[in-house]
């Protein structure tokens, strides 16, 4: 098989220039005076073109909802107060039985340590608190984040790349949005704790580590093996750290990491497993920086790696040229390889093992139809937006399907025109694929967030209000079957409804991320549109907005 790097310009890229004029973007030393930052050339070492980036800068990616009925306007705010309710009913059992607790048991109402005892629920639900206008609760807040101590690590070792997503990023969206110094402080105060990670032999950061030693290790002991997601999805954060502090340590650290992974793995390479140009093997050796498998997934384990090459280029002010080169031969090759229609005619996509296609999808993957939707719009291309909504509507079916109305957190579906995949099944398998166009491999709802990020990303993209009418159903499943005295829990059957049954089959489980993502993409689907325009902020995949007010000329 023989594969090729297809142009920027497929994605629409280099039209963006011939739409706009850049001289009223673009002030003196805009373009890098010194083009040494990572990141800033591409694989052929260029540097992003005046035009394009005068361009980009101007483009404009959410709806004009100024033609909004007030009819529709009374409903949509009617729905974000009902999920500001359950948010204060959430938040109220986290402040009654587990204030500043990494979580809290909901069920056995006590707190839990998960994350090294700092408050991962708090920090990460910093901007919730803010955006929703509970500012008593914020400020609050702010007094327990100033003093943390990040020297004590709740006898656990730290998992760095949550640790980045959770608390890091939490603490610098709330610095953006508050203003308050005391934020950015603990941000780099904690970044600096988790740097001796990056201590290794080239640079790619340890799984774990010990906060008081400093010393690190992969989470599976006496093994130097980590995954795509966890070395990859430190770029935003770093990004933005090195921004505010005039320090590029973290940014150049982030951007190590792909300069090795690159420079470690050719595609076809007989001492690499890499084969498809753009997409990466999941698993790699921290020594050799060498991917030790072959399998490619944009989900669980690859998910964050994908979505920040494009996320920290819209942060960058379009200027860190290598991300978006990375991307759009990614998402070729994902649109190439990477999917497949299934026999109920929804577009999935699956898992990639060298060459050979896998009919499996989790929850994670839910991630892409968001991220896609918005760089087509702005690059300008229809035809990838079209992907976007493809995968989409095969996300949202997983959902739809099932009396729950929510998603399973994992699945299999059997491809149209390759009957093998049903018949290796088992049988109950293909009783449920029958039933719903899909076997529930993992039929649990843990109040993950990726298919409501998604559905929000393109109610504001597009306006229609079918995706916000979906985000409604999916908030309506998770108050049948979640909610509980005290807050709300996984479910463990998505193919029942809990309220018809009348007995909760629950799992015990509610991580902090439902406080930061799934509570804020449900608000701001209703919330006034200006509230975290796109046009205004990137998130980070914890759903922690970053602004984009910050002008980059390629030095910090």
């Amino acid at each position: 098989m023989k594969f090729g790097l297809i142009s920027l310009a497929v994605l629409g890229l280099l039209c963006a220039s011939a739409q706009s004029d850049s001289s009223s973007s673009f002030k003196n030393g805009l373009l890098p005076r010194s083009p040494t930052l990572g990141g800033i050339l591409n694989r052929e070492g260029r540097a992003a073109s005046p035009e394009r980036v005068g361009a980009l800068r101007q483009r404009r990616m959410q709806y004009d909802f100024t033609e909004e009925t007030p009819e529709e306007r009374h409903v949509r705010l009617d729905r974000a107060d009902a999920i500001r309710r359950g948010f204060a009913h959430a938040w109220d059992g986290y402040k009654q039985y587990a204030y500043g607790a990494d979580e809290i048991d909901v069920v056995n109402k006590v707190p839990k340590t998960t994350r090294n005892g700092w408050g991962a629920t708090l920090v990460d639900a910093l901007d919730t608190l803010w955006i929703m206008g509970m500012e008593d609760e914020f400020w609050k807040a702010r007094d327990f984040v100033a003093k943390l101590d990040f020297g004590k690590d709740g006898g656990q070792l730290t998992k760095v790349f949550e640790t980045n997503i959770r608390y890091i990023g939490g603490l610098l969206s709330a610095y953006e949005l508050s203003n308050d110094k005391v934020f950015l402080q603990k941000a780099v105060e904690l970044t600096d704790v988790i740097m001796p990670a990056f201590n290794t032999p080239l640079g790619l950061p340890w799984q774990m580590l010990n906060v008081t030693t400093g010393v690190g290790s992969s989470e599976t002991p006496g093994k130097t093996s980590t995954n795509l997601a966890e070395i990859g999805t430190f770029q935003m954060e770093f990004y933005r750290l090195s921004q505010h502090t005039k320090n590029s340590t973290y940014h150049e650290a982030a951007q190590n990491v792909i300069t090795v992974m690159l420079n470690k793995n050719k595609v076809n390479d007989p001492s690499s497993n890499y084969s498809i140009p753009g997409m990466y093997p999941m698993d790699i050796d921290m020594v050799s920086g060498k991917f030790t498998s072959r399998a490619a997934y944009w989900g669980g384990g690859g998910d964050s790696f994908y979505e920040y090459l494009a996320k920290t280029w819209i942060l960058s002010d379009f200027m860190l040229e290598r991300n978006i080169d990375m991307w759009s031969e990614s998402i070729q090759s994902l649109k190439r390889y990477g999917v497949a229609e299934s026999t109920s005619g929804h577009l999935f996509p699956g898992f990639v093992d060298g060459t050979k296609f896998y009919p499996y999808a989790d929850t994670f993957t839910n991630f892409i139809p968001g991220t896609l939707g918005l760089i087509s719009k702005i690059v300008g291309s229809d035809s990838y937006f079209e992907l976007a909504e493809n995968l989409l509507e095969a996300g949202y079916s997983v959902f739809d399907r099932m009396p729950s109305s929510l998603g399973a957190e994992a699945i299999k579906f059997v491809r149209k025109n390759v009957p093998s995949d049903y018949l290796l099944m088992k049988s109950s398998s293909q009783s449920m694929v029958d039933q719903y166009g899909f076997s529930l491999e993992r039929p649990y709802y843990l109040l993950r967030p990726e298919l409501i990020e998604s559905l929000f990303y393109m109610y504001r993209l597009t306006g229609k209000t079918i995706y916000a009418d979906r985000v409604w159903k999916i908030w309506q499943g998770i108050q049948r079957n979640c909610r509980v005295p005290g807050g709300y829990v996984g479910t463990a059957n998505v193919a029942v409804d809990d309220s018809a049954s009348g007995t909760m089959d629950i799992i015990n489980s509610t991580e902090s991320f439902f406080f930061a993502e799934t509570f804020l993409y449900l608000y701001l689907t209703f919330a006034d549109q200006s509230v975290i325009s796109l046009d205004e902020w990137v998130f980070t995949t914890e759903a922690h907005p970053l602004s984009r007010k910050y002008v980059f000329d390629g030095t910090f």
